[in-house]
């Protein structure tokens, strides 16, 4: 047995487990109010911290835990089979089975090719100087600023931020449904499909004051 390849493999597994039930458990968690961010254990909302910031962290760790993985039976059979105690042999058997549990819902709750939303049929634009609000107080931010969409015909919108800086497409309380973008970076996109009928009133959480839009959703 390599004790050092053991403890290594050990360590690994734990940040492993951590970071995909820290991801798994709290990634999606929005900030109060809701708009915000997601957040860790209570951790102050911070603008810069976004859904890719958790899912870099499922990344990284999901890889720990199968270096770790790799590294477990490298440490235990190096030098034969070992003799384990009856709590080391317990302590390794709930890791492995953790591990596998974790790796097996990763599988099942990641999304699929099947699983993606349709494609976008109505689209909006994020003008450019939207950020700007000695310049855009007085004019369309969201173009078009009021959308009529049907479900089933054209009712996946996308936007699309052509300013300079970051902005977000978020509905407000009384919404028949909820949706939040999160920071949409320039150039980047937002889909998001409406099946519920209703008027959706929605507006940046950077720019609350000015930036607002409307989508009228018809069955």
């Amino acid at each position: 047995m390599d004790k050092d390849l053991f403890y290594i493999s050990l360590f690994l597994l734990i940040i492993g487990i951590g970071g995909q039930l820290a991801w798994l458990f709290f990634g999606g968690v929005p900030c109060n109010p809701a708009g915000g961010n997601p957040y860790l254990f209570g951790a102050p909302c911070n603008p810069s911290a976004t859904v890719a910031s958790f899912q870099e962290m499922q990344n990284i760790s999901g890889y720990a835990m199968l270096i770790g993985l790799i590294l477990l039976p490298a440490g235990l059979f190096k030098d034969g089979l070992p003799s384990p105690g009856f709590t080391a042999r317990v302590f390794i058997g709930f890791l492995l089975i953790l591990s596998v549990g974790v790796i097996f819902t990763g599988l099942v709750i990641a999304p699929s090719s099947s699983s993606k939303g349709p494609p976008p049929n109505g689209f909006l634009t994020i003008l450019n100087g939207s950020g700007n609000p000695t310049g855009a107080a007085n004019q369309i931010t969201f173009a078009p600023q009021n959308v009529t969409v049907v479900i089933g015909s054209n009712n996946t919108v996308q936007w699309t931020n052509n300013d300079v800086t970051i902005h977000s497409v978020t509905s407000i309380a009384g919404d028949p449904t909820t949706f939040n973008s999160g920071p949409i970076s320039p150039g980047a996109t937002y889909e998001y499909t409406f099946t519920v009928p209703g008027v959706y009133n929605y507006y940046c959480t950077f720019h609350p004051t000015w930036m607002h839009g409307q989508i009228t959703v018809k069955q």
